[in-house]
């Protein structure tokens, strides 16, 4: 089974970012997929975010208590969520926003909204972070990433966010 959270703040994209992800292991890859996403977009600065829970077999789990990969983009959820972070098996992290981070061995750093920012759409952070999950969590294929995109994105963003994802992918590599 693999469960992933997407953290940010509202208009950070992470239910985008879940969206995509879960039709990447759903459509592209079979998975059964549950994604469930919350978005505070009432509360400036409130926290949104996407969970995904995908399996070969049938999923009965609606949330996740303990993510294997957290994503997040912004430090007041890593605040919300500090408890986890021991406990996930990886944590990503937007180190352009989030800076107070608790001592974990499993921590990634990426600078994804200056990465973004250098494609010319500080919006794509969210993507790049999936370009680094696709790099570290091997069942999930990179192309199905692409495709979900494709399939996700609006045309006019397709081939910014397929670059980004490609950026959070090569950046990983270093890890």
């Amino acid at each position: 089974m693999i469960k992933v959270r997407i953290g940010g703040w509202a208009g950070q994209g992470t239910v985008l970012a879940g969206v995509v992800l879960g039709e990447a292991l759903a459509i592209g890859q079979g998975y059964e997929v549950v994604q469930t996403r919350s978005y505070s977009a009432a509360v400036r600065s409130g926290i949104s975010f996407s969970d995904v829970i995908a399996d070969r077999e049938t999923v009965d789990e609606l949330t996740i208590d303990i993510p294997d990969f957290m994503i997040i983009q912004y430090q007041k959820t890593l605040d919300a969520w500090r408890p986890l972070v021991k406990e996930c098996r990886c944590l990503i992290i937007d180190s352009i926003q989030v800076h107070d981070i608790p001592d974990t061995k499993n921590l990634i750093r990426i600078p994804a909204s200056d990465i973004a920012k250098d494609l010319g759409n500080t919006k794509v952070a969210n993507i790049v972070l999936l370009g680094v999950l696709s790099k570290l969590l091997p069942e999930l294929e990179h192309d199905a990433l692409k495709e979900a995109i494709k399939r996700v994105v609006p045309k006019r963003y397709e081939e910014n966010n397929i670059e980004a994802l490609e950026k959070g992918y090569e950046y990983a590599s270093e890890y």
